[in-house]
């Protein structure tokens, strides 16, 4: 399964919302004077996908590449919390 599989549209959009519902719970009142549900149009969601795919695409090669510095043969967390810092700061600018 490739990755553009993994992430569609849908999938981003539910993150969305959940994030979004996670928000409205942490601010109520903000949420209650908001009138209008907050949603985001097809472009946008799309554009979305399109960065999570690279994102991840992105970190998965960074992991790899750590991993294979160190002499491992297997990608695990340690790997990804290592690149995590710089992937972020590069994907900032």
């Amino acid at each position: 399964m490739s990755t553009e599989d993994e992430f569609t549209v849908e999938l981003v959009y539910a993150a969305l919302r959940e994030v979004w519902a996670a928000d409205d719970a942490a601010y109520p009142v903000a949420a209650a004077k908001r009138e209008f549900d907050t949603t985001a149009k097809p472009e946008a969601l799309e554009l979305c996908a399109k960065l999570v795919r690279a994102f991840v695409k992105e970190a998965t090669a960074r992991a790899c590449e750590a991993a294979r510095v160190e002499g491992d043969r297997a990608v695990d967390g340690t790997h990804l919390e290592r690149v995590l810092p710089q992937l972020l700061l590069d994907f900032a600018s």
